[in-house]
């Protein structure tokens, strides 16, 4: 009877799953810690990174950063989340999080941003609105 109900709960957990992937037709991508990659890396999807990234990134999603992790290069993304260590421009669509232990240097774009205690930054912060540039009068 155990199995049974076991059998039930991870295939409703999985059913359901590959429900929300259709609604969100959201795709996810894990660059390992022991992965080191040279070249530009292009993502339908949201993209994880654990590893070294030494070139471009473009994604249609979410970009994350992990602790230790580091990308040499720009990201263009929906959203990206820094954790690490940060070498080039950030181009975002939305929004921007700088978490306590990113390093980022380089020119930041973004809708949103979001600055954690301890984080490092070293560039120009330009925030639009609705994709244009906002203008402050003198």
């Amino acid at each position: 009877m155990h199995e049974n109900l076991s059998l039930n709960i991870n295939r409703k957990m999985f059913q359901s799953d590959k429900l929300e992937n259709k609604i969100n037709n959201k795709s996810s991508s894990i660059l390992g810690p022991e992965l080191e990659i040279h070249g530009d890396v292009k993502v339908s999807g949201s993209l994880l990174i654990y590893g070294k990234v030494f070139g471009n990134i473009h994604s249609t999603g979410a970009v994350r950063t992990a602790n230790g992790s580091q990308v040499k290069g720009n990201i263009t993304a929906r959203e990206v989340t820094i954790g690490g260590k940060v070498d080039g421009d950030v181009d975002v669509n939305k929004k921007v999080t700088l978490g306590d232990s990113s390093i980022l240097t380089g020119n930041l774009k973004a809708a949103i941003l979001t600055i954690e205690e301890g984080a490092k930054f070293e560039g120009v912060c330009n925030m639009a609105s609705n994709g244009q540039s906002v203008t402050i009068e003198k």
